[in-house]
């Protein structure tokens, strides 16, 4: 499967990614090992999720999307039936079987969190001690190699980009960006 042939399913969705990042998510999931774990941290309505669960088809990979999916106002409405929403994007996609939802707060989830991670998405709550509370939390579980992306890496989410520039890119190797979604793999052993 190619980016080209679910791009237009993905784009239906709503959501917040800049366009061509919704590709970057897809690609990195696609080159990811066989059996990796997605963890994903914030699906809003599923548009990253179906971009990185659409990487995953044909394997045995799958992402975990860690959300409270609480009902809230976003993008000039109020959303009461979030879950469902994001479930529905998933479902009429066919990617249910990619997809493992964890409903609640991140801090609760990383509580009982016990698996090796291959790709870390941070895209959740955007306040400094949240994100940071986010990669703190989930880190130690990426493998080496692996790779921890955060979404909003702008001058308009400081918080992101404070928790970026002053805890998350040291730990990383072959740090990159793209359109505000920087990314990094975590050391090897050795490195």
């Amino acid at each position: 499967m190619n980016f080209e042939d679910v791009k237009e399913r993905i784009y239906a969705i709503p959501g917040l990614l800049i366009p061509g990042q919704e590709e970057w998510l897809f690609e990195t999931a696609k080159a990811l090992p066989d059996n990796a774990i997605i963890v994903e941290i914030g699906g809003y309505l599923g548009r990253s999720t179906c971009s990185l669960a659409f990487g995953c088809v044909g394997s045995r990979k799958y992402v975990c999307t860690i959300d409270p999916f609480a009902d809230f106002v976003w993008l000039g409405g109020r959303n009461p039936n979030f879950f469902e929403t994001w479930q529905n994007n998933i479902r009429k996609n066919n990617l249910l079987r990619y997809v493992i939802p964890l409903v609640g707060f991140s801090q609760d989830v990383a509580k009982i969190w016990a698996k090796p991670i291959d790709f870390l998405f941070i895209d959740g709550s955007h306040q400094y001690e949240d994100v940071l509370a986010d990669f703190n939390n989930f880190y130690s579980y990426v493998v080496p190699g692996g790779i921890v992306a955060l979404h909003d890496v702008e001058k308009g989410h400081p918080g992101v980009v404070k928790v970026w520039n002053q805890h998350v890119k040291k730990k990383l190797v072959k740090i990159g960006d793209y359109k505000g979604l920087a990314f990094g793999e975590v050391k090897e052993e050795g490195e």
